[in-house]
This record gives C-alpha cells, sequence and structure tokens, in this order.
C-alpha cells in the first residue's frame, strides 16, 4: 500500500510537470504532495510531512490567487478600447490591476525625459502630442495609445532622447519604483506588461525607419522609441 502511495505522488508530480495551464499544474500539485506528504505520515517520516505541508499550503495559496485572477472581470467601457488595443495580453483582472498602480495626470509644457538621464516614470498617452528631439532636432511626434520612456525601463539604459509634452497632454503615469516593486513581486504578471510595452516599441520602430531612410539620419531609428 505504501509503495503505490509513493508512486501514485510521484506520477501525479510528474503530470503536473508536463501540464501548460498553470491553474491545472498548481492544483496537481497540491494533490500530489499531499498523497506524498500522506505517505511519510503513514511511516513517521515527520520531516518530510513537514516539508510537504509548506509545499502544500505554498500551492493552495497560488491556486486560489489564480482562481481570483480568473473570475469573471469586466474592464470599464471606457478603458475596453486601451485595453482591447494595447493590453490584451494581460487577462481583464491583470490589466485592471496594472491600471490601479499608475495614476493619470496633465502635464503642460513638461519635460517627460531627459536624454542621458534615466526617467522617473513610464508614461502612456492618453490624449495630445508629445515631442521626441535630440540634439535639439525633432525626431518623432507621439501620440495617444503610445509609451513614452519604455526603452529605458526595457534596457535599463538611461533615455537617449528629450521628451517634451506639446501644449497640455493626458498621461496615465506609473512610478519606475512601483514598477520595479511590480517585477519583483509579480514576475508572470511584469512579463505580459513587457509584451505589451514591446510591442509598442516595435510599432514605434517600423514608423521609424522610413524616416530614417528618406532623411538618412544616423540613429533615427533608435531615438524613435525612448
Amino acid at each position: 500500500m505504501n509503495v503505490l502511495l509513493l508512486n501514485f505522488g510521484y506520477v501525479l508530480m510528474l503530470s503536473a510537470l508536463v501540464m501548460r495551464d498553470v491553474l491545472w499544474l498548481r492544483m496537481t500539485m497540491v494533490l500530489a504532495q499531499s498523497v506524498l506528504g500522506f505517505y511519510a505520515w503513514s511511516l513517521g517520516l515527520t520531516n518530510n510531512v513537514a516539508w510537504n505541508s509548506v509545499f502544500v499550503t505554498i500551492n493552495v495559496v497560488w491556486t486560489i490567487r489564480i482562481l481570483r485572477e480568473r473570475r469573471a472581470v469586466t474592464v470599464p467601457e471606457h478603458l475596453q478600447p486601451i485595453y482591447e488595443r494595447h493590453f490584451s495580453a494581460l487577462s481583464p483582472g491583470a490589466f485592471l490591476r496594472w491600471w490601479k498602480l499608475g495614476h493619470r495626470a496633465t502635464l503642460r509644457e513638461e519635460r517627460m525625459t531627459t536624454n542621458g538621464a534615466f526617467p522617473e516614470a513610464l508614461y502612456f498617452m492618453l490624449d495630445g502630442t508629445a515631442r521626441v528631439s535630440r540634439g535639439g532636432e525633432l525626431v518623432a511626434d507621439l501620440a495617444a495609445g503610445q509609451f513614452v520612456a519604455e526603452m529605458s525601463l526595457l534596457t535599463g539604459k538611461p533615455a537617449n532622447a528629450d521628451v517634451f509634452a506639446v501644449g497640455t497632454i493626458d498621461v496615465m503615469r506609473w512610478d519606475v519604483e512601483d514598477l520595479k516593486e511590480l517585477r519583483e513581486r509579480d514576475p508572470a504578471m511584469w512579463a505580459r506588461v513587457q509584451s505589451a510595452i514591446g510591442h509598442d516599441l516595435v510599432v514605434k520602430i517600423q514608423r521609424a525607419e522610413p524616416r530614417a531612410v528618406s532623411s538618412r539620419t544616423p540613429g533615427a531609428v533608435l531615438t524613435a522609441a525612448v
């Protein structure tokens, strides 16, 4: 009987490790470690029981968390176009948590990034225009639906251009320190956020390439993404 329990527990663990859905993986691991814990208890192996109890607890917590994330969450109507176009890599619940991590701000002729300096925040344009320049020369104009300071965030390097708000603009702003905390606290969610940011960066580079070819300005492609 004990041998059957042991083998059953390891078969469950093996099954969990080949599952692609993380929810089923966590639930199967709970069952597998419970079986292995019971096997250890039947033999009086208290140390093994304790460790399997810890593993079961961790996986139960993650299972509950995943279930909460996947429960029916409705993105507010005014955010639906933004979510569908720019953040569909996130679940609705994860998107709302990401959105609430930032705050809406109105900028008036303000500097958003400085060439050679690390930005203090990541911006997402909601309305208006931001002007990208380098050495006083116009590189690009950014409109609603585009990020500002994303390249520095992704590469860990200083901004490679100056960006100013043209007139009055509305943005969502995420402080860099809050983003670093998110990256450490929830790597899976951060990876999806990076995917959305990376998509915007690719679009910028694609738009910049024709200008770079026509103007033959060295570095124009890179400085279009800040």
